[in-house]
């Protein structure tokens, strides 16, 4: 308790937060709360469930929290002792890591409650025990499809889509897949006016962009994991096969023409967005909640299909949803020349229209991250969170470039960071690398995009396409590395560059319109 007191206050804020979530993590429940612990386990048999976090703060109005604070799947298999103390670890522990009671310490959350005005509020944790909705596949548990669920679309990524009709965020398996960027993993977005529509033309691409792995509860070794399609497929009746796999036809006749006859299959969930029924339930159901909230929703789903058609949706959690109107009216120069031009494109970015100046660039080369050894890759994300925490509060206008994706949780796929560590830029680009494979995602509802939602941080990327117009990041090597500046001898002045673009008439125009940037140097 006197921990926490000085915790709230101003120096230990941040100081002492590693130290309290060590004291929690370390605790132990009274005998009278294990008997309690016992008697929920004893409810719930031997199902699978999760331990979710629900505080005062987070299920407010006005501030999402998504993605803050953990919540633990439990597999519930093995001897009454193993279950509890796998109960006992859910609630305090998260990978050996974080703990759901105890990431109200996180710097995340920290970071967050500070940057919203409630660091002073009393931020009280409770949890919340839920069963797991889906089915036994041998020894996979999972429902059939879940996702996230919003009754306002941000942004409009299809064009001519209705915002207000709400978007799915659809993965087969469990739903963690559908908030987070993880390897392998892009969720099937869903325009709920439009179901069936993609951004992608051809079956390469929609098989490229696809979910490749399925999160699920292996309850043979008692835990959560993440399988390639081709591991689980074989488990999956044919009925819901034709529900949630479509076939690449395009790669099976290439197959055949080499003399290889061999079913090329991916996820697309196609039988669930053809479900003219199911997805206007879908979107009755988000219009309700916001109609009853007076305001827009974030929702997460499971859908459960049985073998002879029917279907279950479970409404698993429901929460206010940050929603933050674009704003018109910067028109972007024509008659910029070209040697001034740092980035220009169209169709890449989300956020509102700005027209602002830039003082800071924060560069990550590609190819050298890509050549980095993989063991130190974080040491990149974790100098980007000191730069960001350097510069925290100085006025600066600043924007970071990375290879890949931010927030991704695999460092081949980019810069593993949290909010944390990006929180005070006002612009965030990814770069496509060809070379080293890394790609950016406009990853549109997930828990690092609501993030960039709420703080008014323009998201933009630069891919190999039509929609970059121009780029040439070779004008920043002009310009002095002030790394050493803030990390002296930090041995990453090769990867890392920070410019002071300041005097260099750096400005940036963003028409969300016109769907059109560019950034001067």
């Amino acid at each position: 308790w006197d921990m926490r007191i000085k915790q709230r206050t101003e120096d230990g804020y941040f100081a002492l937060a590693d130290k309290f979530a060590e004291q929690l993590m370390n605790g132990k429940f009274s005998d009278e709360m294990r008997e309690q612990l016992n008697r929920i386990i004893e409810y719930y048999g031997q199902d699978p469930y999760i331990v979710r976090s629900s505080s005062i703060l987070e299920d407010g109005f006005g501030n999402a929290f998504a993605g803050k604070y953990e919540s633990v799947f439990c597999a519930n298999r093995g001897t009454l002792e193993e279950r509890l103390e796998e109960f006992e670890k859910a609630i305090k522990t998260v990978y050996a890591i974080k703990t759901v009671y105890a990431s109200t310490m996180s710097l995340s959350a920290l970071d967050y409650r500070k940057r919203r005005g409630l660091d002073k509020r009393d931020e009280q944790m409770a949890l919340l025990i839920q069963r797991v909705s889906g089915s036994y596949y041998s020894s996979y548990y999972m429902p059939c499809a879940a996702g996230v669920g919003y009754s306002y679309s941000p942004y409009s990524f299809l064009k001519s889509s209705d915002q207000s009709a709400g978007m799915l965020r659809l993965v087969m398996g469990l739903g963690t897949s559908a908030v987070d960027r993880t390897e392998g993993s892009y969720p099937r977005l869903v325009s709920l006016d439009m179901p069936e529509k993609t951004v992608y033309s051809t079956y390469a691409d929609r098989h490229r962009f696809s979910q490749g792995k399925v999160e699920v509860i292996n309850t043979s070794v008692h835990d959560l994991e993440r399988l390639p399609l081709r591991t689980i497929e074989p488990e999956i009746p044919e009925y819901l096969q034709k529900i949630l796999l479509e076939h690449d036809f395009d790669a099976e006749s290439r197959l055949r023409e080499m003399g290889r006859r061999v079913s090329s299959t991916f996820i697309s969930c196609k039988g669930l967005v053809s479900n003219k029924t199911l997805m206007s339930q879908m979107q009755r159901m988000l219009r309700c909640i916001q109609n009853e909230y007076e305001y827009p929703v974030d929702t997460e789903f499971t859908i459960n299909v049985s073998d002879e058609g029917d279907y279950t949706i479970d409404l698993l959690q429901c929460r206010p949803l940050q929603v933050i109107k674009a704003k018109s009216g910067v028109t972007v120069p024509n008659d910029i020349p070209q040697e001034h031009i740092l980035l220009e494109s169209k169709g890449a970015s989300m956020g509102l229209s700005k027209a602002s100046k830039l003082d800071i660039i924060v560069y990550v080369d590609p190819v050298v991250y890509y050549n980095m050894p993989y063991s130190e890759k974080n040491s990149v994300a974790k100098m980007i969170g000191k730069i960001n925490w350097t510069y925290r509060n100085s006025g600066k206008h600043m924007m970071l470039m990375v290879p890949g994706r931010v927030g991704t949780s695999s460092p081949e796929l980019g810069i593993p960071t949290s909010f944390a560590d990006i929180s005070e830029f006002d612009v965030v680009c990814e770069m496509e690398e060809a070379r080293a494979g890394y790609n950016p995602e406009l990853s549109y509802g997930s828990h690092i995009f609501q993030d960039l939602v709420e703080a008014e941080i323009l998201y933009t990327a630069v891919f190999n396409n039509s929609k970059t117009l121009h780029f040439a990041p070779e004008k920043l090597k002009e310009l002095r590395n002030k790394l050493d500046d803030i990390a002296e001898n930090s041995g990453l002045d090769d990867v890392i560059q920070i410019y002071d673009v300041s005097r260099c008439m750096c400005e940036l125009y963003n028409d969300i319109k016109n769907e059109h940037l560019i950034i001067t140097i």
